[in-house]
């Protein structure tokens, strides 16, 4: 049997004894909390706590500054890739 999406969820709050029988799950989000009875396979609030949040990418994101305000600085468009002979990307400066 596949492990239950509650697992893995942001807004899952799980308790778990000693005993594979003993466990207590309760979903707590923005709604008044309840309990989760059985394996969750799908849902609509699902949030995986496991891939950072856009607020989280946010905070540790870098900050790139430059002294000359027409210099671009970030990453290459499309167009402009450079991809080395083994068709990886190359780090290059913008001009």
């Amino acid at each position: 049997m596949s492990e239950s999406l509650c697992n893995s969820c942001y807004w899952a709050h799980i308790q778990q004894g000693f005993a594979d029988s003993e466990e207590a799950i309760l979903r707590a989000s923005l709604r008044q909390a309840h309990s989760v009875p059985f394996k969750v396979s799908q849902c609509t609030d699902y949030s995986d706590k496991r891939v950072p949040s856009r607020r989280d990418m946010e905070e540790i994101g870098w900050i790139i500054r430059t002294k000359d305000m027409n210099r671009q600085v970030g990453f290459a468009k499309k167009e402009e890739s450079h991809l080395n002979e083994e068709g990886e990307m190359e780090i290059v400066p913008t001009e």
